[in-house]
C-alpha cells in the first residue's frame, strides 16, 4: 500500500512540509518548462510539437502530469502517465503508461528514502489509481528504474521483455501458401474505417490490450511528428476487406535495424502472417536495415509464429510492469493476457 507524504493539500496543491518544493497538476504552458527539466535531466532535446502531440493531442483527451516546482517556481520534478483505452474483459478502461518519470539531480537523495521522487509517486497514484480514475497504471523500465519503481511506488513485476530478431542477410523463406494470392498487400499513410472492423474482429482474441482503433492507429503514427513509420496493410483480392496490418520504423538514429512496432493479424492466421512478414522484411532490406526486431509477450501467438520463422529470442533490459489499487483486478491475468508490441512504449 502506497501511503500518502505528510504534505498539507491546498486544492490540487501537495506541500512539502520542509517547504521546499509543492506537486501539483499540469497548467497550460508548463509544457516549455517540462521539456527544461527533460533537458536537463535526460541531456537531450525533446520538441514542443512531439510533446503536444503525446500529451495534449493524445485520443484520450486527458492530461495525467503531476510536476514538482520550488518556492521560486522552477520546475524540478515530473510524474506522467500517457493514457490508453484498454479492452480488460468485455470492458474499455484507461490504463495508464508512466513516462518521463524526472527529478533534477539536486532532489535526488530521496531516492533512497522518502524525499521528491516519493511524493510525486503517491501523489499520482493516489490522485489516479488510489481513486480509481486509473485501474492500471504500467511502464517498460530498465533495471535501475525498476528497482527504484518497486521500492517507492510499489510497481509489480510482470515479465522480462524479450526482443525477436530476424537477421536478414541471405535469409531465405520457403514458399508462400497458394492460399496467399487471394490477398494483396499495399503501403497506407492513414488508417480507415476498415481498421475498426478489423480490430472489433481481433479484439475478443487478445485479451489485454490497448484499443487497437483508426483514432489511436493514426495518432500513434500516422499523425507523430517526429517519426515517419510505414504501415502495410493486407487486404483480399475479392471484396477488398481488410485482413492485416504491420507497421514498421526503418531504423534508430544510426542503427540499420527495422522495427516491427505493431501488428494486427488475427490469431492463427499464418496465410496473412506470412504473407505480411515476407514484404516486411521485403521492404526492410529495400531501405538497408540488417535487421527486423519485435516484441510480443513472450507466450503470445506472434512470438510462437516469429520463432518458427526463423527469429530467435534475446533478453532487453526492459521489464513490464503493472501497479493497481483494485484488488478485483488479477495481475496473474494481466501477465498472461497482455498483447503488447513496441509501439505500446514510448521508446519506439
Amino acid at each position: 500500500m502506497c501511503e500518502r507524504p505528510a504534505a498539507a493539500r491546498e486544492g490540487d496543491i501537495h506541500r512539502d512540509p520542509a517547504d521546499r518544493w509543492i506537486v501539483r497538476a499540469y497548467r497550460p504552458g508548463d509544457e516549455v518548462r517540462i521539456l527544461q527539466l527533460f533537458r536537463r535531466v535526460f541531456g537531450v532535446d525533446r520538441s514542443l510539437d512531439r510533446w503536444r502531440w503525446q500529451f495534449q493531442k493524445n485520443p484520450v483527451g486527458r492530461c495525467y502530469v503531476r510536476l514538482a516546482e520550488t518556492p521560486s517556481e522552477e520546475l524540478v520534478g515530473q510524474y506522467a502517465g500517457l493514457p490508453l483505452r484498454v479492452t480488460l474483459g468485455d470492458r474499455t478502461v484507461i490504463f495508464t503508461q508512466i513516462v518521463d518519470v524526472m527529478v533534477d539531480r539536486r532532489f535526488r537523495l530521496g531516492l533512497k528514502r522518502p524525499g521528491l521522487f516519493a511524493a510525486l509517486a503517491n501523489e499520482y497514484i493516489g490522485d489516479y489509481l488510489v481513486s480509481g480514475e486509473v485501474p492500471i497504471g504500467y511502464g517498460f523500465p530498465t533495471p535501475e528504474a525498476l528497482r527504484i519503481g518497486q521500492r517507492v511506488a510499489g510497481y509489480a513485476p510482470l515479465h522480462p521483455v524479450v526482443r525477436l530478431v530476424l537477421d536478414l542477410g541471405d535469409h531465405q523463406r520457403d514458399p508462400l501458401s497458394w492460399r496467399a494470392r487471394c490477398f494483396c498487400v499495399e503501403p497506407v499513410d492513414r488508417f480507415g474505417e476498415d481498421v475498426d472492423r478489423l480490430w472489433a474482429q481481433m479484439r475478443p482474441r487478445v485479451g489485454v490490450a490497448t484499443v487497437r482503433d483508426s483514432g489511436y492507429l493514426n495518432w500513434r503514427y500516422a499523425d507523430c511528428p517526429d517519426v515517419r513509420y510505414t504501415v502495410l496493410t493486407v487486404r483480399r483480392r475479392f471484396g477488398g476487406d481488410l485482413a492485416g496490418v504491420a507497421v514498421l520504423r526503418l531504423g534508430i538514429a544510426d542503427q540499420s535495424v527495422a522495427f516491427l512496432v505493431d501488428w494486427l493479424v488475427p490469431p492463427g492466421d499464418t496465410v496473412v502472417a506470412d504473407l505480411l512478414l515476407r514484404h516486411c522484411e521485403q521492404r526492410s532490406r529495400e531501405a538497408g536495415m540488417t535487421q527486423l526486431q519485435a516484441w510480443f509477450r513472450p507466450s503470445g501467438w506472434p512470438t510462437q509464429l516469429l520463432l518458427q520463422r526463423g527469429f530467435r529470442s534475446e533478453p532487453t533490459i526492459y521489464h513490464l510492469v503493472a501497479l493497481t489499487k483494485i484488488p478485483e483486478i488479477s495481475l496473474e491475468r494481466l501477465n498472461a493476457q497482455w498483447y503488447y508490441t513496441m509501439g505500446d512504449s514510448d521508446i519506439y
